[in-house]
């Protein structure tokens, strides 16, 4: 299967996301548009990136964000929205540790740094949980916030690569599969009295 059409099966089409409750603008946009739809190896590429980067930094509407900033560089607006998916409670822990590392570096911060182990939270009391998960993160302070969008653009950029060089890869397979195919035909016509 090419890589244009794992895309296209991969990714909504602008019906669907017209379709979408609170996606409906945007798939209207994007109809009389297909330049932002395409799946082309760059657009894709720049998508996933935008998408991962918006994705990283924990906001409420980043679907929404990412969709707008894919417009604005011109990048696919559905790989941009499916990016901020792979930031989830399971991949929280590394992106904050290499955000909080980022920060770290990036402001000089030598100091101890606030550990899970420093949450005082009451199993017993559903009510603690938030106000000590909120003052944990306070305690992580500058080199979270300074951290956050470094590891947004670490992680966008390294997305942008390995989304377009594996892309090129799968292009190059399926010629030299082709190329292959033609010369085994091409010898079996020479063979064949």
């Amino acid at each position: 299967m090419s890589a244009s059409r794992l895309a296209r099966r991969i990714l909504p089409h602008p019906d669907t996301l017209a379709q979408t409750k609170g996606l409906k603008w945007l798939g209207r946009y994007l109809a009389p548009r297909p330049w932002l739809w395409v799946a082309h190896r760059r657009r894709v590429a720049m998508g996933v990136a935008v998408g991962l980067a918006i994705g990283v930094i924990p906001l409420p509407t980043q679907m929404v964000l990412a969709a707008l900033l894919a417009i604005a560089c011109r990048a696919n607006v559905a790989a941009a929205i499916a990016a901020t998916w792979l930031t989830n409670p399971l991949t929280l822990v590394p992106i904050w540790s290499l955000a909080i590392a980022l920060g770290r570096m990036a402001s000089g911060h030598h100091g101890p740094i606030a550990t899970p182990e420093m949450l005082a939270i009451e199993w017993q009391e559903p009510a603690t949980w938030l106000p000590s998960l909120w003052a944990w993160v306070q305690a992580l302070g500058e080199p979270l916030l300074i951290g956050l969008p470094l590891a947004g653009l670490v992680l966008g950029s390294l997305a942008y690569v390995i989304v377009y060089f594996g892309w090129w890869a799968v292009i190059k397979g399926e010629r030299w599969r082709r190329l292959r195919q033609r010369a085994r035909r091409k010898q079996a016509r020479v063979e064949t009295p």
